[in-house]
């Protein structure tokens, strides 16, 4: 062996991998009109479960807008990458929140389904 390196003693490391630059991420007036209607539609939703229960309310606009402001974000990420026209930028706001509709639709459903078998047991 005419190396002197070997398992146990590795050559020097290559030069740290540096992360590019962020880049700041842009948005239409069409983008904060989407952002303020589903911010809407989360608010509508808190005030009608506030005559249910105030505890409900909150949660539902708590949880509401951290969901809608992680879909708004990962929607502009993606058209950042890929940019669409106006027509098509709604599409992929939307397609943000499919997997949140139906996971938190099922959660949900689930539990509205365990409240009615646990009031019809008793």
């Amino acid at each position: 062996m005419t190396t002197t390196h070997d398992i146990y003693d590795p050559p020097p490391a290559p030069v740290p991998w540096a992360p590019p630059e962020p880049e700041p991420l842009t948005f239409t007036a069409g983008d904060l009109t989407v952002l303020a209607t589903f911010s809407s539609l989360v608010l509508a939703a808190s005030a009608l479960a506030w005559h249910v229960d105030a505890t409900m309310a909150l949660l539902i606009l708590v949880g509401g807008a951290l969901v809608i402001a992680e879909s708004w974000f990962t929607a502009l990420g993606f058209l950042h990458k890929r940019p669409l026209e106006l027509g098509g930028r709604w599409k992929i706001f939307l397609a943000a929140l499919i997997p949140w509709i139906f996971g938190l639709g099922l959660a949900a459903g689930l539990m509205l389904g365990l409240f009615y078998l646990s009031d019809q047991a008793s």
